[in-house]
């Protein structure tokens, strides 16, 4: 029969001085009770502080969210008075302050884009192309190139330099529109690059334009005689 191992027994066995040994978990437990009842003010005062922070933010935050809903607001009725407008002087006195108003407003968030948007079809109505131009731009400046908003002011932007009669930036403006490739813009920026072009003289571009739109859109190319457009400007003069 085999004899147990003393050694191995007096290793498992707990001594007198093991026993009274402290736990270390307790032992840390005690110091930090110890800490916070002897800093209880400054710990209370740290946690007032983050408490208070944390309900300043929220109320920032829901007072930006309600300017914006306001602004956004005051724009869907703009819009409604400028599509009802038959003519210029039909426009509400005080539209454009307001569209001011909100593209300037602290808060407004990416209603302040829109702002500049509707302030460039105001202008543009009103034959006042250049005026048009800058409110596009400063709409342009508040989001990237991948927003529909990005792409409706630089269409309208194109739309304006046409109109002013500086077709070389309308014929860039549209070739911007193009190279984004927004969704429903793109016909209308062929069409207008290959007027641009069109003004411009420029035979080369105003039939790679109008092609562009025979073989993508072929439904409205056929409409617009595109096709006939096209073998006139190739025919020698």
């Amino acid at each position: 029969m085999r004899v147990p191992d003393q050694r191995s027994r007096n290793r498992a066995r707990l001594t007198r001085k093991d026993l009274k040994a402290p736990d270390e978990f307790i032992t840390l437990t005690g110091r930090f009770l110890s800490y916070t009842s002897q800093h209880l003010r400054t710990i209370g005062l740290i946690l007032t502080g983050v408490v208070g922070c944390v309900i300043l933010v929220w109320a920032l935050v829901a007072y930006v969210r309600s300017i914006e809903q306001e602004a956004f607001a005051s724009l869907w009725q703009i819009e409604r008075q400028l599509r009802g407008a038959s003519d210029v002087g039909a426009i509400p006195a005080g539209t454009a302050e307001r569209l001011q108003q909100i593209a300037q407003q602290f808060g407004a968030g990416e209603a302040r884009g829109y702002a500049w948007l509707y302030l460039g079809h105001m202008r543009y109505r009103q034959a006042d192309y250049a005026a048009a131009v800058a409110a596009y731009q400063q709409a342009v400046a508040q989001v990237q190139p991948t927003s529909l908003l990005w792409a409706l002011a630089s269409l309208g932007m194109a739309y304006a330099l046409e109109a002013g009669g500086d077709s070389r930036q309308a014929q860039d403006a549209y070739q911007r529109v193009i190279d984004a490739r927004p969704m429903g813009l793109v016909l209308e920026a062929y069409l207008g690059k290959g007027r641009a072009a069109e003004q411009r003289d420029d035979v080369e571009t105003t039939i790679a334009s109008y092609t562009a739109v025979i073989e993508q859109f072929p439904a409205q190319a056929g409409a617009l005689g595109l096709a006939d457009k096209v073998e006139a400007r190739r025919v020698p003069r």
